[in-house]
């Protein structure tokens, strides 16, 4: 009798191989089915509408304009001069290429995410990593932070990507380079600065820091007078998010008090903004002390969206890291602690459907009808994180030293 003998190694390879496969190629389709719906909609939320804005600002300062003085239906560039730079290669395509590249980039930068969650969460060699990987793409597609960004062409995932990188992978004198990077093309990763500082690691903090700078200076270097109406003030008008006449609320704390309390001045939401932004990095402090990193982490990113000005559904792709984390501390623990992931997986899905009713003519309700209440719905769902975060460190015992700091494992 002859035996074939099997090789491990490439039998795992080619299980790996053909996982990624999968899970690039289940992105790349959900990505075409939302494209589809929109296009025969006629929606309002065309796809490629934020990336469209970009490619504007790319264009007029190419032009030797302002990119901060043009808008498309209404909505201006708000990121960095830095941004713009960065966004160059946009205008080296046209907008059906420009889009489509952009759309394939980020869709890979999904499963990019998951991997990075998976390899922190998971010991090294663990055979189930390959499923894991395309358990956790094939369940975060649906989310509509992940299909909202990938439909508008917005630029989420892809800095979720880096900032995962940088604060979960990257060790020793380059971590904080990419904090930095990605706060210099959208000002909200700021708070992983202060993150940093105030948890001791000092050199990746300032590294963070100098990165930002940098990106100010290259700024000022190449694009001068954009740099000079982006810092001389333009980037705290808000009104600029959404087209003149139009309500632009969102889900952070302000967002919150103008749907609920149309018409307060910041002395309505500014205190409270201020507090929660205290406790926030307070409990992200300490979650990193007593070594649950990724608990810090999210904490922190949870406490930017809730105190940032503008905070819109499509800025929540933090809802991945957060679930493979619940995922990871419920795996055996059977009853209310999985029920919890499977509601938050709800909260975060639940306006998929919904859209998707309204653009096909489904729901003819207006939009903010059922816009609001998700808006709500997801400030408290930030809030009570925040608390749970809290609780969960107060009861648990501290990682002992030598020990990954995971915060659970798969």
């Amino acid at each position: 009798m002859i035996v074939l003998s099997r090789d491990p190694t490439r039998s795992a390879r080619r299980t790996a191989t053909g996982t990624v496969l999968l899970a690039v190629g289940a992105t790349v389709a959900a990505i075409a089915a939302v494209h589809w719906v929109a296009a025969r909609s006629g929606s309002a939320w065309s796809p490629g509408g934020d990336l469209a804005v970009y490619r504007q600002a790319v264009q007029a300062a190419l032009a030797d304009g302002t990119p901060y003085e043009t808008s498309r239906d209404g909505y201006g560039f708000v990121y960095p001069p830095f941004a713009v730079l960065a966004l160059t290669p946009l205008a080296w395509f046209g907008p059906t290429a420009g889009y489509w590249g952009w759309t394939v980039v980020s869709a890979l930068a999904v499963p990019a995410v998951v991997w990075l969650l998976v390899d922190h969460l998971t010991p090294a060699g663990d055979r189930r990593r390959p499923t894991l990987l395309a358990a956790g793409t094939l369940a975060v597609l649906p989310l509509s932070p992940i299909a909202g960004t990938l439909l508008l062409g917005n630029v989420n995932i892809l800095l979720l990507a880096l900032l995962l990188l940088d604060l979960l992978l990257i060790t020793g004198r380059h971590q904080g380079v990419l904090v930095g990077v990605a706060a210099g093309i959208k000002l909200t990763p700021l708070v992983f600065v202060g993150y940093l500082l105030l948890t001791r690691r000092t050199r990746a903090g300032v590294t963070a820091l100098l990165s930002f700078l940098g990106t100010v200076a290259v700024g000022f270097l190449l694009l001068p007078a954009a740099s000079v109406t982006f810092w001389g003030g333009a980037f705290l008008d808000s009104s600029r998010t959404r087209p003149p006449g139009e309500e632009a609320f969102g889900s952070s704390i302000r967002g919150a008090a103008l749907n609920l309390l149309p018409g307060p001045g910041p002395a309505a939401w500014l205190p409270v903004s201020v507090v929660v932004g205290v406790v926030g990095l307070a409990v992200a402090v300490w979650a990193s002390r007593r070594g649950e990193e990724l608990t810090g982490i999210l904490t922190c990113a949870v406490t930017g969206l809730l105190v940032s000005p503008v905070t819109w559904y499509a800025h929540w792709v933090w809802c991945v890291p957060l679930l493979a984390l619940l995922a990871a501390r419920t795996w055996h623990r059977p009853g209310p602690a999985r029920l919890l992931v499977g509601a938050l997986w709800l909260v975060f899905a639940l306006p998929l459907p919904w859209w998707v009713a309204y653009v096909v003519g489904w729901a003819p309700v207006p939009e903010r009808a059922w816009v609001m209440p998700v808006e709500l719905l997801y400030t408290l769902t930030g809030a009570g994180l925040l608390v749970l975060a809290a609780v969960w460190l107060r009861r648990s015992a501290p990682v002992r030293p030598g020990r990954a700091t995971v915060g659970g494992r798969l």
